[in-house]
């Protein structure tokens, strides 16, 4: 027989937030994903290094309307959560629920802009280098967005039927705390994608 190893969760409550493993797996998973943005952005910054001119000569960097409204529903989103999780402290499922789902409608039009967005940028993922990565880092954003609204619908779901309270929340704050980070990325990479070009 193969010994195993592992760690003894039995004894710890559902209801704890710092001490249960699946706060500290959402914090790993934070820190991932994290390593990868920066990653992205590491790459962007040396393949600008290499090229005679960044963007390419005819191409223009991504407009700053739509990226800048990402990035103000994103934070906006932000609030919404922190309200969700503040009712829900308190005993108050309809805040929760509210919260929540306002987050989900906001995301889902964060979306609609991305789309708009690709689908205007005059330049596909294998036109050149600085298609590639702008494609792959727009895109990576993108599948986070489309995650966290599937996480916090599920959320908003539980909220309306009563599950979550205040001794069990859990759930709520390992979704608020990826969603904050979800969030914070884009304003990482809309600094990098739509600024640095007009700047640098």
């Amino acid at each position: 027989m193969q010994n195993r190893a592992g760690y003894d969760a039995s004894h710890l409550t559902r209801f704890a937030h710092r001490t249960h493993p699946l706060w500290w797996g959402i914090l790993g998973v934070v820190t991932i994903e994290a390593t990868v943005v920066a990653s992205l952005i590491a790459s962007y910054f040396y393949l600008r290094m290499d090229a005679g001119a960044w963007p390419p000569p005819g191409v223009e960097p991504p407009s700053l309307l739509l990226p800048t409204a990402n990035a103000a529903l994103l934070l906006i989103s932000s609030g919404t959560m922190y309200w969700a999780g503040w009712g829900i402290n308190r005993g108050n499922k309809l805040v929760l629920t509210l919260g929540t789902s306002v987050s989900v409608a906001l995301a889902c039009l964060v979306l609609v802009f991305r789309s708009i967005e690709l689908w205007t940028l005059g330049f596909t993922w294998d036109s050149h280098p600085y298609g590639s990565i702008v494609w792959v880092m727009m895109g990576f954003h993108f599948t986070h967005v489309v995650s966290a609204i599937i996480g916090t619908a599920v959320v908003a779901v539980l909220a309306g039927i009563g599950y979550f309270t205040p001794e069990r929340q859990l759930g709520v704050v390992v979704d608020t705390l990826y969603w904050y980070f979800v969030a914070g990325i884009w304003v990482a990479l809309y600094l990098v994608l739509c600024w640095a070009p007009r700047v640098l």
